[in-house]
């Protein structure tokens, strides 16, 4: 490798040429080969079967769905509003197609393309004419080059079943079959390299997938906590929960919610992030305002309508600010928040520091988190308008 080092036993350097393992990843116009390899590693740690190309396929799937479909990320170039990237378009298929359900496991998301197989037929072809051989190419000499070209991959298939047969050259070999069920044998002594250290090995891939995510994602932030769905699961909104709740019984005011105007009881209100947490992929205390709990799951990573609402909650955090540097007990709570609730420069060194006026304030608060707003809206991410049914029902029932 030419940036990253593996650290491997001497016995595998006698053996296997893992200098062109590692250029394996390099130069990629697409995201393919991240989820291609790291599809085999994974499954290549469940089973010693060969592995079909299905099913390699399938867990590429997986492994992006959350990303494309939570995150919105982009797998690769958007033309004139066409996906171009086979990987995304498969899944925006799938999510389309599975549209009235919740696909939450990975069993679930399996399942769905079972169910979808007809429809995502194109997009696996193309990912199977892709990915498969060209990933191979720093092991390739100049013979195989020959058989790059796509109409003669069976005497590429061929070259590398007679070249394996007298060394370990290839990680895997490609077995013979009709379309998708062409198999992946992987050579038993890459295999032993691959299972014992499979975490470097995976956090090499995973490096390299965040590093082109984020060229193809600029000015996204949290790539890294965007590839999978249980990163997502780590939020530390307690300590923000007690400030609130020590803002009310301190002032005897309750807090009002800003999208339906009503007082919130403090003792079930939920903390929304404004601008959707599955794009800041933080919890920074800025972007929090109090709400119905009985909205925030509506609400889920949606943006709310700038213009209606952003001034609440504009008014929510200067109510908060005031109330940290007029009471000892506030600020003490407070305090405890910065660890995990306050970390970007400009909220500790321009917002939250004592003596900014309201218009000072709103100012420095709109300045940072309109850009952050626009660029989620630009990244795919819909406006939530609130269900006629469920405000009504909220409302109604603080009204009773």
């Amino acid at each position: 490798m030419t940036e990253f080092e593996f650290s491997l036993d001497v016995l595998y350097l006698n053996h296997l040429d893992t200098e062109k393992f590692a250029r394996m990843l390099d130069d990629p116009s697409q995201c393919y080969k991240f989820y291609w390899l790291e599809a085999i590693l994974t499954l290549t740690s469940k089973t010693e079967e060969d592995l079909s190309f299905d099913e390699i396929i399938n867990e590429m799937i997986y492994e992006a769905w959350y990303s494309v479909t939570e995150y919105h990320l982009k797998l690769g170039p958007t033309i004139k509003g066409k996906v171009e990237n086979f990987l995304e378009q498969a899944i925006r298929i799938l999510e389309e197609a599975e549209s009235k359900k919740r696909l939450v496991s990975k069993e679930d998301i399996l399942q769905a393309i079972s169910r979808n197989e007809k429809s995502l037929a194109k997009c696996k072809k193309n990912l199977e004419n892709y990915v498969p051989y060209r990933i191979l190419t720093p092991f390739y000499d100049e013979t195989a080059n020959e058989y790059k070209n796509r109409r003669q991959y069976q005497r590429l298939i061929a070259y590398m079943r007679g070249v394996q047969g007298k060394s370990c050259l290839f990680p895997y070999i490609i077995i013979p079959g009709k379309g998708l069920q062409k198999k992946v044998h992987v050579d038993s002594n890459w295999r032993k390299l691959i299972l014992d250290h499979y975490a470097v090995i995976h956090g090499w891939i995973k490096l390299q997938k965040v590093r082109f995510l984020q060229s193809r994602n600029p000015g996204v932030p949290g790539i890294v906590y965007k590839l999978d769905m249980e990163a997502d699961h780590a939020r530390k909104l307690g300590n923000a929960r007690v400030l609130w709740k020590c803002v009310v019984e301190t002032s005897g005011q309750p807090i009002r919610d800003i999208y339906t105007d009503q007082e919130l009881d403090v003792s079930q209100f939920a903390l929304d992030h404004f601008v959707p947490r599955s794009y800041v992929a933080n919890d920074e205390i800025w972007n929090l305002t109090p709400m119905d709990s009985r909205l925030n799951s509506s609400k889920n990573n949606k943006l709310p309508d700038w213009n209606r609402y952003f001034d609440r909650m504009a008014d929510n955090q200067y109510y908060l600010y005031k109330m940290v540097f007029s009471y000892p007990a506030v600020h003490t709570m407070f305090e405890k928040c910065r660890r995990d609730n306050l970390n970007a420069v400009w909220a500790t060194e321009t917002l939250f520091i004592k003596g900014n006026t309201e218009s000072q304030f709103k100012y420095i608060l709109e300045h940072n988190l309109k850009p952050l707003y626009e660029a989620a809206l630009l990244q795919g991410y819909c406006r939530w308008q609130i269900p006629e049914k469920l405000l009504d029902r909220v409302q109604n029932n603080l009204e009773s």
